[in-house]
């Protein structure tokens, strides 16, 4: 018996869901509907645009942030303008 799949395909995803295109060293700030901020610059997007990994400010290590963990662009900062 086979289960049904309730992923959606990558070919199904529109361009809001994905990360938006981000040049390498670019600064980010992102945020959760928590107040969650997490600010740095861009290391790199993958080819899909669904994960992102940033550097994050202060020295505090990486982060791979992928495009369903509720987060979004904060607003004002220069990658979502």
């Amino acid at each position: 018996m086979t289960r049904p799949s309730h992923h959606r395909s990558i070919d199904h995803l529109g361009d809001h869901e994905l990360w938006p295109a981000l040049a390498p060293d670019q600064p980010v700030a992102l945020v959760n509907d928590r107040g969650w901020r997490l600010s740095g610059r861009v290391e790199t997007v993958t080819r899909d645009r669904q994960c992102l990994w940033i550097q994050l400010d202060a020295g505090m290590g990486r982060q791979l942030i992928h495009h369903q963990d509720g987060f979004t662009l904060e607003a004002g900062s220069p990658a979502s303008r």
